[in-house]
């Protein structure tokens, strides 16, 4: 696990949209996935003052 994930995993609202990110993914809903990644970029830019590389 990289160093950014284990600190977005670190923060409950990180860690709860990634598990959006997730199961989006395994449900093949490609629409509430993107969305989910669209609402943790805004987090960490927001809340943690970093972007995320793309494709985040």
């Amino acid at each position: 696990m990289s160093d950014e994930s284990k600190a977005a995993r670190d923060c409950p609202a990180c860690a709860a949209l990634l598990g959006q990110v997730d199961k989006a993914a395994r449900e093949y809903d490609r629409s509430a996935e993107t969305d989910a990644r669209v609402r943790l970029r805004r987090h960490a830019r927001a809340e943690h003052g970093r972007e995320l590389p793309l494709p985040w």
